[in-house]
Protein backbone atom coordinates (compact mmCIF):
# COMPACT_ATOMS: atom_id res chain seq x y z
CA UNK A 1 0.00 0.00 0.00
CA UNK A 2 3.10 2.18 0.83
CA UNK A 3 4.14 2.13 -2.37
CA UNK A 4 1.01 2.28 -4.14
CA UNK A 5 0.58 6.07 -2.56
CA UNK A 6 4.45 6.79 -2.60
CA UNK A 7 3.34 5.77 -7.25
CA UNK A 8 0.35 7.77 -6.75
CA UNK A 9 2.00 11.35 -5.02
CA UNK A 10 4.66 11.09 -7.91
CA UNK A 11 2.15 10.28 -10.75
CA UNK A 12 0.81 13.42 -9.75
CA UNK A 13 3.36 15.44 -9.14
CA UNK A 14 4.38 14.78 -12.70
CA UNK A 15 0.66 15.12 -14.07
CA UNK A 16 1.37 18.78 -12.25
CA UNK A 17 4.45 19.54 -13.83
CA UNK A 18 4.19 18.15 -17.50
CA UNK A 19 0.06 17.73 -18.27
CA UNK A 20 -1.14 21.45 -18.38
CA UNK A 21 1.30 22.51 -21.36
CA UNK A 22 0.40 18.47 -22.89
CA UNK A 23 -2.97 18.79 -22.56
CA UNK A 24 -3.09 22.78 -23.45
CA UNK A 25 -1.14 21.31 -26.99
CA UNK A 26 -3.59 18.50 -28.34
CA UNK A 27 -6.72 20.52 -27.17
CA UNK A 28 -5.03 23.54 -29.27
CA UNK A 29 -4.88 20.78 -31.88
CA UNK A 30 -7.78 18.87 -31.78
CA UNK A 31 -9.33 22.88 -32.01
CA UNK A 32 -7.43 23.92 -35.05
CA UNK A 33 -8.35 20.75 -36.72
CA UNK A 34 -12.06 21.40 -36.00
CA UNK A 35 -11.97 24.95 -36.68
CA UNK A 36 -8.92 25.60 -39.39
CA UNK A 37 -6.68 28.82 -38.39
CA UNK A 38 -6.63 31.69 -40.28
CA UNK A 39 -3.82 34.64 -41.00
CA UNK A 40 -4.74 37.60 -38.76
CA UNK A 41 -4.21 39.39 -41.43
CA UNK A 42 -5.87 38.19 -44.79
CA UNK A 43 -8.21 35.50 -42.87
CA UNK A 44 -6.48 33.05 -45.19
CA UNK A 45 -6.90 29.70 -43.90
CA UNK A 46 -3.80 28.33 -42.84
CA UNK A 47 -2.79 24.89 -41.83
CA UNK A 48 -3.99 23.39 -38.86
CA UNK A 49 0.10 22.91 -37.59
CA UNK A 50 0.86 26.29 -38.10
CA UNK A 51 2.52 28.22 -34.73
CA UNK A 52 1.48 31.60 -35.44
CA UNK A 53 -1.82 32.54 -37.27
CA UNK A 54 0.51 34.60 -39.96
CA UNK A 55 0.36 33.08 -43.34
CA UNK A 56 3.75 33.46 -45.52
CA UNK A 57 2.56 36.35 -48.24
CA UNK A 58 1.33 38.78 -44.85
CA UNK A 59 4.44 38.14 -42.50
CA UNK A 60 6.29 39.16 -45.62
CA UNK A 61 4.54 42.96 -45.45
CA UNK A 62 5.18 43.29 -41.65
CA UNK A 63 6.97 46.37 -40.89
CA UNK A 64 9.34 44.80 -38.07
CA UNK A 65 12.08 47.02 -36.46
CA UNK A 66 16.02 45.57 -36.97
CA UNK A 67 16.45 46.94 -33.91
CA UNK A 68 15.81 45.96 -30.60
CA UNK A 69 15.22 48.84 -28.77
CA UNK A 70 12.84 52.45 -29.37
CA UNK A 71 14.74 55.55 -28.28
CA UNK A 72 12.40 57.44 -26.29
CA UNK A 73 13.75 60.87 -24.44
CA UNK A 74 11.72 62.42 -21.63
CA UNK A 75 9.94 65.78 -22.55
CA UNK A 76 9.06 69.20 -20.93
CA UNK A 77 11.54 67.87 -17.88
CA UNK A 78 9.91 64.81 -17.34
CA UNK A 79 11.90 61.97 -16.07
CA UNK A 80 11.98 58.67 -17.92
CA UNK A 81 10.98 55.73 -15.19
CA UNK A 82 11.47 52.96 -17.61
CA UNK A 83 14.71 51.40 -18.28
CA UNK A 84 14.42 50.45 -21.85
CA UNK A 85 11.70 50.11 -24.42
CA UNK A 86 11.42 46.36 -26.88
CA UNK A 87 9.10 46.73 -29.92
CA UNK A 88 8.44 44.34 -32.70
CA UNK A 89 7.24 46.20 -35.59
CA UNK A 90 6.68 50.03 -36.95
CA UNK A 91 2.77 51.20 -36.39
CA UNK A 92 2.10 51.10 -39.93
CA UNK A 93 0.44 49.60 -42.68
CA UNK A 94 -0.79 45.73 -42.00
CA UNK A 95 0.54 45.88 -38.17
CA UNK A 96 -1.40 49.24 -37.33
CA UNK A 97 -4.49 47.91 -39.08
CA UNK A 98 -4.09 44.59 -36.97
CA UNK A 99 -4.13 46.57 -34.25
CA UNK A 100 -6.55 48.31 -34.15
CA UNK A 101 -8.95 46.02 -34.58
CA UNK A 102 -7.74 44.16 -32.08
CA UNK A 103 -7.96 46.95 -29.57
CA UNK A 104 -11.36 48.36 -30.77
CA UNK A 105 -13.33 45.74 -32.81
CA UNK A 106 -13.48 43.06 -30.93
CA UNK A 107 -10.27 41.29 -32.54
CA UNK A 108 -9.30 39.62 -29.31
CA UNK A 109 -8.05 36.61 -30.70
CA UNK A 110 -5.01 38.82 -31.88
CA UNK A 111 -3.63 38.59 -28.89
CA UNK A 112 -2.10 34.85 -30.03
CA UNK A 113 -0.16 35.87 -32.94
CA UNK A 114 1.14 39.06 -31.06
CA UNK A 115 2.29 37.41 -28.42
CA UNK A 116 3.92 34.84 -30.53
CA UNK A 117 5.38 37.84 -32.40
CA UNK A 118 6.57 39.61 -28.88
CA UNK A 119 8.04 36.17 -27.98
CA UNK A 120 10.38 35.97 -31.18
CA UNK A 121 12.06 39.25 -30.81
CA UNK A 122 12.68 38.23 -26.83
CA UNK A 123 13.97 35.19 -27.57
CA UNK A 124 16.62 36.56 -30.40
CA UNK A 125 18.11 39.32 -28.03
CA UNK A 126 20.96 38.02 -27.22
CA UNK A 127 21.50 40.80 -24.57
CA UNK A 128 18.24 40.43 -23.03
CA UNK A 129 17.59 40.95 -19.27
CA UNK A 130 16.71 38.61 -17.27
CA UNK A 131 12.93 39.35 -15.97
CA UNK A 132 11.37 38.25 -12.79
CA UNK A 133 7.79 38.58 -13.56
CA UNK A 134 5.75 39.77 -16.39
CA UNK A 135 2.87 42.72 -15.94
CA UNK A 136 0.86 44.20 -18.51
CA UNK A 137 -0.58 47.53 -18.60
CA UNK A 138 -4.52 47.57 -16.79
CA UNK A 139 -7.14 48.87 -18.05
CA UNK A 140 -9.76 50.76 -15.85
CA UNK A 141 -12.32 48.09 -14.62
CA UNK A 142 -15.38 49.81 -16.24
CA UNK A 143 -13.60 50.42 -19.88
CA UNK A 144 -12.68 46.51 -19.43
CA UNK A 145 -16.17 45.78 -18.63
CA UNK A 146 -17.23 47.78 -22.15
CA UNK A 147 -14.24 46.32 -24.00
CA UNK A 148 -14.97 42.83 -23.07
CA UNK A 149 -11.25 42.38 -22.43
CA UNK A 150 -7.65 44.01 -21.70
CA UNK A 151 -5.89 43.62 -24.77
CA UNK A 152 -2.07 44.08 -22.87
CA UNK A 153 -3.18 41.38 -20.16
CA UNK A 154 -3.97 38.79 -23.14
CA UNK A 155 -1.16 39.49 -24.52
CA UNK A 156 1.23 39.25 -21.26
CA UNK A 157 -1.00 36.06 -20.42
CA UNK A 158 0.00 34.37 -23.72
CA UNK A 159 3.77 35.93 -23.75
CA UNK A 160 4.15 34.38 -20.11
CA UNK A 161 4.08 30.85 -20.98
CA UNK A 162 6.04 31.41 -24.52
CA UNK A 163 9.20 32.45 -22.62
CA UNK A 164 8.44 30.84 -19.28
CA UNK A 165 8.03 33.77 -16.61
CA UNK A 166 5.68 34.28 -14.57
CA UNK A 167 2.71 36.49 -15.13
CA UNK A 168 1.95 38.97 -12.24
CA UNK A 169 -0.63 41.38 -13.89
CA UNK A 170 -2.32 41.75 -10.50
CA UNK A 171 0.50 43.76 -8.97
CA UNK A 172 -0.31 47.23 -10.63
CA UNK A 173 -3.66 48.34 -10.41
CA UNK A 174 -5.68 51.46 -12.46
CA UNK A 175 -7.31 53.80 -10.13
CA UNK A 176 -8.47 56.41 -12.84
CA UNK A 177 -11.04 55.97 -15.11
CA UNK A 178 -8.64 57.73 -17.68
CA UNK A 179 -9.56 60.31 -21.47
CA UNK A 180 -8.79 57.57 -24.45
CA UNK A 181 -4.82 58.34 -24.57
CA UNK A 182 -4.81 58.75 -29.01
CA UNK A 183 -8.26 61.31 -28.65
CA UNK A 184 -5.40 63.84 -26.43
CA UNK A 185 -2.65 66.23 -27.35
CA UNK A 186 0.61 65.18 -26.75
CA UNK A 187 1.30 67.27 -23.52
CA UNK A 188 -2.23 66.44 -22.22
CA UNK A 189 -1.77 62.97 -22.04
CA UNK A 190 0.99 63.19 -18.83
CA UNK A 191 -1.82 64.74 -17.07
CA UNK A 192 -3.81 62.27 -17.98
CA UNK A 193 -2.22 59.08 -16.75
CA UNK A 194 -0.97 61.16 -13.80
CA UNK A 195 -1.59 59.10 -10.48
CA UNK A 196 -4.10 56.72 -12.62
CA UNK A 197 -1.95 53.79 -11.45
CA UNK A 198 -1.09 51.93 -8.27
CA UNK A 199 1.19 48.77 -7.16
CA UNK A 200 -0.84 46.01 -5.21
CA UNK A 201 1.91 45.21 -2.63
CA UNK A 202 4.83 46.75 -3.03
CA UNK A 203 6.22 42.87 -2.18
CA UNK A 204 5.59 41.22 -5.38
CA UNK A 205 7.40 44.11 -7.48
CA UNK A 206 9.75 44.75 -4.94
CA UNK A 207 13.42 43.95 -6.22
CA UNK A 208 12.44 42.80 -8.84
CA UNK A 209 13.12 42.71 -12.84
CA UNK A 210 9.94 43.31 -14.76
CA UNK A 211 8.65 43.39 -18.29
CA UNK A 212 5.80 45.29 -18.72
CA UNK A 213 3.67 44.68 -21.47
CA UNK A 214 1.36 46.95 -23.90
CA UNK A 215 0.38 47.09 -26.97
CA UNK A 216 1.26 50.32 -28.73
CA UNK A 217 4.00 52.42 -28.43
CA UNK A 218 3.64 56.53 -29.28
CA UNK A 219 4.52 59.19 -26.50
CA UNK A 220 5.03 56.64 -23.81
CA UNK A 221 3.09 58.28 -20.95
CA UNK A 222 0.99 55.24 -20.22
CA UNK A 223 3.88 53.20 -19.56
CA UNK A 224 6.18 55.80 -17.93
CA UNK A 225 3.43 56.38 -15.39
CA UNK A 226 3.41 52.68 -14.78
CA UNK A 227 7.06 52.46 -13.97
CA UNK A 228 7.09 55.08 -11.64
CA UNK A 229 4.79 53.74 -9.71
CA UNK A 230 6.62 50.21 -9.98
CA UNK A 231 10.26 51.86 -9.73
CA UNK A 232 8.59 54.04 -6.56
CA UNK A 233 7.56 50.71 -5.15
CA UNK A 234 10.81 49.12 -5.21
CA UNK A 235 11.08 47.63 -9.14
CA UNK A 236 14.77 47.27 -10.00
CA UNK A 237 14.15 47.42 -13.29
CA UNK A 238 11.58 48.19 -16.10
CA UNK A 239 11.64 47.09 -19.43
CA UNK A 240 8.63 48.22 -21.40
CA UNK A 241 7.79 45.56 -24.72
CA UNK A 242 5.19 46.50 -27.38
CA UNK A 243 3.93 45.32 -30.77
CA UNK A 244 4.45 48.53 -32.21
CA UNK A 245 5.91 51.95 -31.92
CA UNK A 246 4.90 55.28 -34.13
CA UNK A 247 8.83 55.92 -33.15
CA UNK A 248 11.84 54.43 -34.62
Amino acid sequence: MLCREKSVIIFNTLFDIYSKRTVLHILQNIINLIFPPKCIFCARILDASTKINICGRCFAKIPFLEKNYVYYEARNNNERYFDTVVCVCEYTGIIKRAVIKFKFFNKASYYRAFSKLLAQKLKKMTNNHKFDIIVSVPLHKSRERDRGYNQAFLISRALSREIGIPECSGALKRIKNTATQSLLKKNDRLLNTRDAFVVSSNNKVYKKSILLVDDIFTTGSTVNECSRVLKEAGAAYVCVAVIASARK
